[in-house]
Formats: C-alpha cells, sequence, structure tokens
C-alpha cells in the first residue's frame, strides 16, 4: 500500500485528476494501482458520468446539497448530506449535477473485483441512491487515518476494501420514492426568501436550492404543503405585496416595475387573474 499521500502511478489515479481539473488533495492506493482512496474538494459541477473502469464510492465529508444522478440503473435526485455516500459503477454512462462538496472517495479497478468475487449485478441496488450505512463510513474512515498515520499495511488495506464491497452488495433495496409535502419549517425558509424577493426574478430552481431539494421533487412537495405551485404562490405574493401600494396612489408602471414585471401589461394580466379585476379598478373600488 502506498501510505505518502501521493496519488500511486495509476490509470484510475489520472482519470480522477483529469476530472478534477487538477491534482488530487491527497491520494493512497495499493501497490499496483488498481485500488485508490482519495480526499479532495470538487466545486458544483455538471456533465457525464460512469465513463472507466472503475467502482467509485463517495463519501461526503463536507459541504452538499442537491445531487442529481442519472444512469440506466435509476435516477437519484435529493440531498446529499455529510456521511452519506454514492455508488458509480464502472461503464455504465449517466449524467449529474452536483453541489460544491468534499469527498472521501474509494475507486477499484473493475479487474480488481473480480479477486474479491463480487459481480457488477450484485451492486446494482447501492447505485441506485444515495446511502448512509455507518459501517461502510467508519470503514472509509479507518482506511484513512491509518494510511496519513502510516500504520496501514497491504493486508488491512485489502481486508478493508472486501469489507466495504461485501457491505456494498448486501445494501437493501431503496425504498420508492413517495411524495411528501414540503416540511412546515422548508416552507417558511422558501416563504421568506419569496417574500425577501418579490421584485427579483426568482426562478423555482433557486426556491429548491433554499431548502437542498431537485426543482422537480420541490415543486411537488411545494403543491402538496399550500396547493398552489411555486410559481403560482409567488404570484400571489406579488398581487398581495401590490394592494397596498396601489391604494397608496403609486401607478401601475411603478408598481409594476417593483414586482419584478418589465411590462406593466404583464403585471396587469397577472393581477386580473389573482383578484379578479384590473389594478386601477380594483384600487377604485377598495377606495370607496
Amino acid at each position: 500500500m502506498t501510505c505518502s499521500l501521493a496519488p500511486p502511478p495509476s490509470v484510475v489515479a489520472e482519470r480522477l485528476a483529469a476530472e478534477a481539473g487538477r491534482p488530487l488533495d491527497a491520494c493512497v492506493g495499493n501497490a499496483d494501482g488498481s485500488v485508490l482512496m482519495l480526499r479532495h474538494a470538487f466545486p458544483a459541477a455538471q456533465g457525464t458520468l460512469g465513463e472507466g473502469s472503475a467502482l467509485r464510492i463517495g463519501l461526503l465529508t463536507a459541504g452538499g446539497g442537491a445531487l442529481y444522478q442519472r444512469t440506466a440503473l435509476g435516477r437519484i435526485a435529493q440531498p446529499w448530506r455529510t456521511g452519506t455516500f454514492n455508488v458509480v459503477l464502472p461503464d455504465c454512462p449517466g449524467e449529474f449535477r452536483s453541489p460544491p462538496l468534499a469527498l472521501l472517495g474509494l475507486a477499484i479497478d473493475a479487474r480488481h473485483l473480480q479477486g474479491h468475487g463480487v459481480r457488477l449485478e450484485q451492486l446494482h441496488r447501492a447505485a441506485s441512491a444515495l446511502h448512509d450505512d455507518p459501517v461502510i463510513a467508519s470503514v472509509l474512515g479507518a482506511l484513512w487515518h491509518c494510511a496519513e498515520a502510516h500504520a496501514g499495511s497491504a493486508a488491512f488495506f485489502e481486508h478493508g476494501v472486501e469489507l466495504v464491497l461485501k457491505r456494498l452488495a448486501g445494501l437493501p433495496v431503496a425504498a420508492p420514492a413517495t411524495r411528501r409535502a414540503l416540511s412546515p419549517t422548508h416552507l417558511k425558509r422558501v416563504q421568506e426568501l419569496i417574500d425577501a424577493h418579490l421584485g427579483d426574478d426568482l426562478g423555482v430552481a433557486r426556491m429548491a436550492q433554499e431548502v437542498g431539494q431537485e426543482a422537480s421533487g420541490f415543486s411537488r412537495g411545494f403543491r402538496l404543503a399550500t396547493g398552489m405551485t411555486p410559481y403560482a404562490y409567488l404570484t400571489w405574493r406579488r398581487m398581495e405585496a401590490a394592494k397596498p401600494m396601489l391604494l397608496a396612489g403609486r401607478s401601475v408602471t411603478e408598481v409594476a416595475l417593483a414586482m419584478g414585471y418589465a411590462n406593466p401589461g404583464k403585471f396587469a394580466a397577472a393581477f386580473r387573474r389573482v383578484t379578479g379585476q384590473a389594478p386601477s379598478r380594483w384600487a377604485d373600488t377598495a377606495t370607496r
């Protein structure tokens, strides 16, 4: 085992460094370079994944947020939290979008898997969701700390890798996603975000980011919690904020600009949809 915390010469190390766009922060591996551990900080990114011949396990140690990952094995769209990990199989192409994060990773060349009697089909379940498994997290941490302390051995390293692989193969099938309303805490955060940016170009993606969710799942949860889509709620809040401005005698154009509408006609149409009246008529009626 290489314990110098310098990247051992291997195709796996070279590919990972190329994807990161710079040398890996710290890296250790076995003698032939077929198994590699790394610690590295990655910026927010999106692109393709699953290329190459290595099984990858990424344990989140810092950062995190909404992760999107899609392959032939399924789709992951959920918050990535510290202590949980994802799995990417070799030669299983797909796409991803990830937040800024720091990982403790393990990459194992497919040929090395055969020596542990592990078939890739046994790992399909592991690649279909994020996982919170304290045993795998503890083993990865122990392997890394031993390498840092120069206390590891080749036998210890191989035993740890074998334990991780067997644990991965036995992970339970992920439960199908259920439709759940946005929690009261998350709903309050989004409502506060909306009220603070009524005049800005605030999209669903930004609202979802506030609570660490993918946009589509966030929209469903928001609608279950409020009975309205995020855009409909934003429009309603804008119209509620516009009412006192209209009553104060400000022009429709002024109010439209304050509520983020460059076109007063679009503001008037939105106001009519929400209240059933044009802005000027509503103001006249309200002051009688």
